[in-house]
């Protein structure tokens, strides 16, 4: 398979006791992280090719958008770059890499690091035909909402009754003693808490559905999650303000940065749904359908996930 050369960085900087630091000087000058419209890039002498986001530039490259076409690039002073005519690259000598820039060449060398070949992976989600498997939210994966959704396969006619319990609390804590809760879903394979539930910030919860309700129907294996704590809010919180001090705002010019930050705190389920966003607006790049990849592969997600690294195997070629 043949790899580029900021692909080739990024995997020697994920090997075990590498760091992707010192590599720095060998960085890219600026990602890509919005197209709008018809852009090209230009690596060194190669011929030109659509932009995608998440795609490195480096120094000499060229940035080539089409008339009323756009790319907004973050560069590694963790400056935006909106360009909007044909640019050459440039790299301002003793520029020190951002914070910002930092850690999404770093999620990016995570991802490129992940075994694509999905082998013997535990926790993917394997339903039976015609037999309820719990899908969503499983794997210890950690989750956002205090009032998060759940989701199951089905079984033809039965309806469902969701138990959920405590596992433990903020830091591993061992959880109070207490009864479970119990919710009737009726035949919906979805179900949300109520708005009088809220849980614990940082607990641990283990969840399952009984076919048929709790009275007459065995329980589908429990699956754990986590609850983001407040530590974990407020670190969300202060990088999503580090992208709109850079003029971005995290919802639309600065989404692929939200990616990285969802990613960074294992929000995989937040990742995936920001990642869908930008992946709606434009192409991806290899790179980040390695990390979609590793992404689905986190949520169980195995056929989806094949499919992204295959996308990226072929972007590589």
């Amino acid at each position: 398979m043949k790899k580029s050369a900021f692909l080739r960085l990024l995997l020697a900087a994920a090997a075990p006791g590498t760091s992707v630091l010192p590599a720095m000087a060998q960085e890219p000058a600026a990602l890509v992280i919005r197209v709008q419209g018809d852009v090209e890039v230009r690596h060194g002498t190669s011929p030109s090719t659509p932009a995608a986001v998440g795609e490195p530039v480096f120094e000499g490259d060229g940035v080539i958008p089409d008339i009323g076409s756009r790319a907004i690039l973050i560069t590694r002073a963790g400056q935006q770059q909106v360009v909007d005519e044909e640019t050459t690259v440039s790299l301002p000598r003793g520029t020190a890499p951002s914070d910002i820039f930092t850690r999404a060449v770093t999620t990016l060398a995570r991802a490129a690091s992940v075994d694509a070949s999905m082998g013997g992976r535990q926790g993917m989600i394997r339903p039976i035909p015609g037999e309820t498997t719990a899908v969503a939210p499983r794997n210890r994966v950690v989750v956002a909402s205090q009032q998060p959704t759940f989701a199951w396969t089905s079984t033809p006619g039965a309806t469902y009754d969701l138990m959920l319990r405590q596992v433990s609390g903020p830091g591993g804590v061992a959880a109070t003693p207490g009864r479970p809760f119990v919710f009737e879903a009726g035949e919906d394979t979805a179900f949300s808490l109520p708005d009088s539930v809220a849980l614990q910030r940082g607990a641990t919860y283990a969840w399952t559905v009984f076919p048929g309700g709790r009275r007459g129907g065995r329980p589908v294996e429990q699956q754990e999650f986590r609850i983001m704590s407040v530590e974990e809010s407020v670190e969300l919180e202060d990088y999503l303000d580090q992208i709109a001090v850079f003029g971005l705002d995290p919802q639309s010019d600065g989404l692929f940065l939200t990616v990285v930050a969802y990613r960074d705190l294992g929000l995989f389920y937040d990742a995936y749904r920001a990642l869908e966003e930008v992946e709606r607006e434009a192409m991806l790049s290899a790179e980040l359908y390695l990390l979609k990849g590793e992404i689905l592969a986190e949520l169980g997600h195995e056929a989806e996930a094949r499919a992204a690294f295959d996308k990226a195997d072929e972007l590589m070629r």
